[in-house]
């Protein structure tokens, strides 16, 4: 394989990455600016959903193929160079696994990963159980039940958490 080739794919891997990070900030950035400065608290156009989606697409794609491309000419400029460097191999794998692990980290700490909380257990089992709402009692007043509301807000249903299985509400 040209080195051409292999140093777009060592830029590649872990620019995917990258500019899949770098376009959630973007559009981020993009719906904080149009909140602040456009739409504000009022009803937004149906419109600023396809356009962030957009400015989210064209963001991964351009900085991913910087990346691919910056790779390739990397890559052209050592193919004089006989042998492979293997330091460099090493690197773009660590930087990969890295920012998969910064990933997992980040969905893991807002709960997308890993055993569900004791808010979100009960919210499913009122759900299941045909309620519309749900409720527990602050965490430092030792109190662990959840409370069902019917439709009228009353509550309906008061069940400790010991007796929800952790393992139904996946």
């Amino acid at each position: 394989m040209k080195k051409r080739f292999l140093y777009a794919l060592l830029f590649g891997a872990p620019g995917f990455f990258v500019s899949g990070i770098m376009s959630v900030f973007a559009a981020g950035a993009s719906l904080g600016f149009l909140w602040i400065y456009i739409f504000g608290d009022n009803p937004w156009p149906a419109s600023t959903e396809t356009a962030l989606a957009i400015v989210l697409i064209l963001t991964f794609l351009i900085l991913w193929i910087a990346f691919v491309i910056i790779g390739y000419v990397i890559g052209k400029r050592l193919e004089n160079d006989p042998g492979i460097n293997k330091k460099h191999i090493l690197i773009s794998g660590g930087l990969t696994f890295l920012f998969i692990l910064f990933i997992v980290l980040q969905q893991w700490s807002v709960g997308n990963l890993g055993p569900k909380s004791d808010t979100v257990r009960c919210s499913d089992y009122c759900t299941r159980q045909g309620y519309s709402a749900s409720g527990m009692p602050p965490l430092n007043s030792g109190d662990r039940t959840c409370s069902c509301y019917d439709s009228s807000g009353n509550e309906a249903l008061k069940v400790p958490l010991d007796r929800i299985s952790p393992d139904t509400s996946r």
